[in-house]
């Protein structure tokens, strides 16, 4: 029976099976070697002139065996020189097999982590690194040896030579290479963009992940080690980012719901029709998928996480979805563990004045035992800044909710500001469009104006224009009521 190969795409046969010639030229080769050092290069050219035959006749298992044999009697006679010279001549020459190549680099995979010395062990991943460099067939192997070298030169303090060794990986490309591994690598590749600070590349490479890969409960470890560089990525520029980092990490992780087997489809057409009948009528909500039970030290790391949430969610600035996110973060049951940040929470999304002094004395020393808030690091002096910041921001909001006008003297003693900060922190929510503004500064009075959409301009023009036209109507009739009585009054006179 003739057998065929698939190299590439395309169909080689097997002109001569050299099964035979290796099971005995391979271990006569071997034993050559091992016996007499000197005779170490007429076994490699025996092994070479093998190599040729079962090259040229497409015997791509004997192939593979007599380069594998030719990279073991190298690694035998610790000849590493001769290894880096045969494996770039044996991978460059004519119609050679892809999956022999495949095996002999495997084998030379192995050996890296038995190299004498270092100088070895870089020149040795050098070669392979070079003869692997544009094959799609080595990609795997070549990934995994570019992360050995990434952190060999980490290692060496050169981080920046390993983020760029790494950069090159095109990981999210590679059809063959496990799912797991493939997002283990791109997470290597984040955490040497971050210690190079090089944050827009970071940004880049975060973007290859999908977050519907974090969902199977077993990638969990991974699931954490992104958000853990997300948040390092994101916690001195955007703190809405972050607090939505800090919730996905607090979210406990869930076992997979049973999958249901599909009805088998010999089934007769009456099953059919009750099929059809069950899928036509109101489906119940999937239950929740069940949470894995937690040690008491990791429920108080997820505690942690979702304060940390909270806390980040607070010193956003205020729009739209940092409103959302708090109603949601609110809606917690696990805040109740935490009562005194479930109470800053309720603060900031009541419509009441918060006193910075009560503040304080409520909730500084509680915050002052944060990470966040410690004033020893540059981030906890910014977050103390930013919490000001976030305080008289909501105060101020509060105030135009209440007021259409107001004299700067009496806002200036509700704030507990002065008036040039007042007039500061106006200008900045009126350039961010959070209220609408206008300052009398000789009258010294504030006005609070709201923006109104065209549509709503337009109706209250039409109101007042039926107004208008109604007090017409009504002065018309008491002018003809007047001039009736009038006249009826003359014609008794006369």
């Amino acid at each position: 029976m003739d057998t065929y190969l698939f190299d590439g795409g395309r169909i080689t046969k097997m002109e001569v099976d050299y099964e035979p010639a290796c099971n005995e030229k391979i271990p006569l080769a071997k034993e050559l070697a091992k016996k007499n050092p000197d005779a170490f290069h007429e076994a490699i050219e025996m092994m070479l002139q093998l190599e040729k035959q079962t090259r040229l006749g497409a015997d791509m298992v004997s192939c593979s065996r007599v380069l594998v044999a030719i990279c073991q009697i190298c690694f035998d006679a610790a000849n590493w020189n001769a290894l880096n010279e045969y494996v770039t001549l044996l991978v460059r020459r004519r119609s050679q097999l892809k999956q022999a190549v495949v095996k002999m680099i495997q084998e030379c995979y192995t050996y890296v982590d038995k190299t004498p010395t270092k100088e070895v062990k870089l020149k040795l991943i050098d070669t392979l690194r070079s003869v692997t460099e544009g094959k799609i067939y080595v990609e795997i192997e070549r990934a995994r040896l570019t992360k050995i070298l990434a952190d060999i030169k980490e290692a060496d303090g050169d981080v920046a030579g390993a983020a760029s060794v790494m950069e090159e990986l095109q990981v999210e490309t590679y059809g063959s290479m496990d799912k797991r591994e493939k997002v283990e690598l791109i997470l290597e590749q984040m955490r040497l963009c971050l210690l190079k600070e090089d944050y827009v590349s970071t940004q880049i490479i975060a973007k290859k992940i999908s977050i519907k890969f974090f969902d199977d409960h077993s990638q969990h470890d991974l699931k954490l080690k992104f958000y853990n560089l997300m948040i390092q990525l994101n916690r001195d520029t955007s703190f809405l980012n972050t607090s939505r980092h800090y919730q996905a990490i607090a979210e406990p992780p869930r076992k997979k719901a049973p999958v249901v087997a599909a009805s088998e489809s010999s089934a007769g057409s009456d099953d059919k029709k009750k099929d059809k009948d069950k899928e036509a009528e109101p489906t119940e909500p999937a239950a929740p998928e069940p949470e894995i039970e937690l040690t008491d030290a990791q429920k108080k790391e997820l505690t942690e996480k979702l304060v940390c949430a909270v806390l980040y969610c607070v010193l956003a600035p205020y729009d739209n979805e940092q409103s959302d996110m708090m109603a949601h973060l609110s809606k917690n049951k696990k805040l109740e563990d935490v009562p005194a940040y479930k109470e800053i929470l309720r603060l900031f999304m009541s419509k009441e004045l918060i006193n910075f002094d009560t503040f304080n004395a409520d909730f500084g020393m509680v915050l002052a035992e944060n990470e966040m808030f410690k004033d020893s690091t540059k981030h906890g002096k910014k977050c103390i800044s930013e919490l000001k910041d976030r305080l008289i921001e909501h105060n101020i909001r509060i105030i135009a909710m209440y007021y259409s006008r107001l004299h700067l003297a009496r806002m200036s003693e509700l704030l507990n500001l002065p008036a040039s900060r007042c007039e500061e922190y106006l200008s900045k929510l009126a350039n961010n469009d959070t209220i609408r503004v206008k300052i009398d500064r000789p009258a010294g009075i504030i006005y609070f104006t709201t923006k109104k959409s065209p549509s709503d301009i337009l109706n209250n023009w039409a109101t007042d224009v039926n107004q208008l036209m109604s007090l017409v109507n009504k002065t018309c009739h008491l002018i003809n009521k007047e001039e009736c009585v009038y006249s009826v009054m003359c014609a008794v006179e006369d």
